[in-house]
Formats: structure tokens, sequence, C-alpha cells
């Protein structure tokens, strides 16, 4: 009688450190292979309750290493799990990058130009376009911060830095033409007004527009020399 007490008492002991083990692990993901095994240990744990301990007894001791070593072959692999890391770093010339792998945000430090220093979430819109611009020399620097864009950016962030692009380009092409020579490209007078320079760029475009036999660089000098007069 109490070397029954006593294979009962094993037999509780042993299913309570089971259930330990289960509760520590994510049996949620895999909960049938989880209610099989329970449904085998209560099976021989109430075969040894009812009398039948010689037998049940050695079954349960031999098939709960068994069991186990089944879980865990089938345990399925988490992200956040201790041994994966839960982040990656990319550096490039212009930035040092860092990918959050659970949430997908992304940071990143400045490296080179203007805004060297300084994070990019610090960065308004039109700092970040600017900071693009500095990273056309370098197309790592820019697709990895485009990729950023497109994480943490205004949905229409790529139609604003066309225009932006656009905007530099312009700006650049006007700084190299001096008033007097946009006054001589145009053919109009030093104190020409602002309509009489719109009515010169209208004539000249009509004649030197490419799609009417004229050449994309006479086209551009005149949208320059317009741009040059006009801010002046």
């Amino acid at each position: 009688m109490l070397a029954r007490a006593l294979l009962i008492v094993a037999a509780l002991i042993g299913l309570y450190l089971l259930f330990r083990w289960l509760r520590r692990s994510p049996w949620r993901l895999w909960a049938g292979r989880a209610a099989i095994t329970v449904g085998i240990t209560g099976f021989l744990l109430l075969l040894t309750v009812r009398g039948g301990a010689e037998v049940a007894l050695p079954m349960l001791v031999g098939l709960a290493p068994l069991l186990i070593r089944w879980l865990n072959a089938r345990r399925p692999s988490f992200p956040n799990d201790t041994d994966a890391p839960s982040q990656s770093t990319v550096t490039t010339r212009f930035l040092n990058m860092t990918l959050d792998h659970r949430t997908g945000a992304m940071q990143g430090q400045i490296l080179e130009g203007r805004f060297a220093g300084r994070s990019l979430g610090e960065l308004s819109l039109q700092e970040l376009l600017a900071l693009r611009q500095e990273c056309l020399g370098d197309p790592q620097s820019q697709a990895v911060l485009e990729t950023y864009l497109d994480r943490h950016a205004e949905p229409g962030w790529r139609d604003e830095a066309q225009h932006h692009d656009s905007q530099t380009r312009s700006n650049a092409a006007s700084a190299a033409m001096s008033h007097a020579e946009a006054l001589q490209v145009l053919g109009i007078a030093p104190d020409a007004t602002r309509q009489e320079i719109e009515a010169a760029y209208r004539r000249l475009i009509q004649k030197l527009h490419p799609d009417h036999g004229g050449s994309a660089y006479l086209a551009t000098q005149l949208n320059r020399a317009r741009d040059v007069l006009l801010r002046s």
C-alpha cells in the first residue's frame, strides 16, 4: 500500500513539473500537440491511481522524455526569441541607419553634409528633401533615405521631392546666367516691365520650342532668362 502511495505521489509530482514546463512554453501556437501530451499523461496517471501503477508508472517515466523531446523538436521559432537580434544597422557615406525588426521603425544618424550630427527624426520634410539632394551622389545613401521617407514621411513626399528637385535645378541654372545675359537672350531693354518680359518669352518660346522645330537647349535658355529677370 505504501509503495502504491509513493508511486502516486511521484506521478503527481511528474505531472506538476510537466505542466509547469508547458506553461513556460508558447504552447498556444501548438495547442494540439500539448493536448495530446497532457492526455497521454493524464491517462497514465488515472491508470496508476486505479491500481495499474506497475504498468502505468514505467510507461509514464519512459514516455515523458520522449514527449518533451517531440514537443521541442516541433517548437516554432519566434522573432522575439532572446537569441535573435532585434535590430540591424546599415552604414553608408551619409547615414547610419538602424531598423527595429519588431516594429519596422527606422532611425538614422547623419554622418556627412550640412546636417551632420543630427538625427533624421529631427528634420522637417523640406530638410529631409534637401538631405536627399546631397545624397544623390551616393546611390546607397539615397536608397536608404528614400526607404526611411517611405516609412515615416507623408504619403505624397515623392511629388514634393520632384518639385523640390525641379526648383533646385532651376535655381542652379538661373544662378549661372547673369541679368545682362538674360536681357540679351530675350532681346529686351534693361527697364522692361514684367509684362514685357512675359510677352517676349511667349513670343520666342513659340518659335524655339522643340515641338515647333526649335531645340531643347534654346528653350532651356529662354526659361532660364525669364526666371532670372522675374526674380530680379
